[in-house]
């Protein structure tokens, strides 16, 4: 699934952050995928692609796609 994605779309993971954040977007793929927080809080997690197949709950494309 991890395939998919490209930089700048929304993720939404099938558990939320203890902050309450639920949508992410992708910001750099590599090793570990990288995401920052679409909420008011500036938040930054990286996941293995191993991790990130299993815990993507919806992938939300980029406007103009």
């Amino acid at each position: 699934m991890h395939t998919e994605l490209q930089i700048g779309d929304l993720v939404v993971f099938k558990k939320s952050h203890p902050s309450g954040t639920v949508k992410w977007e992708l910001i750099r793929i590599g090793a570990l995928y990288k995401f920052k927080s679409t909420d008011k809080f500036d938040l930054f997690i990286e996941l293995r692609r191993s991790v990130l197949d299993k815990q993507i709950k919806q992938i939300i494309k980029k406007e103009g796609e």
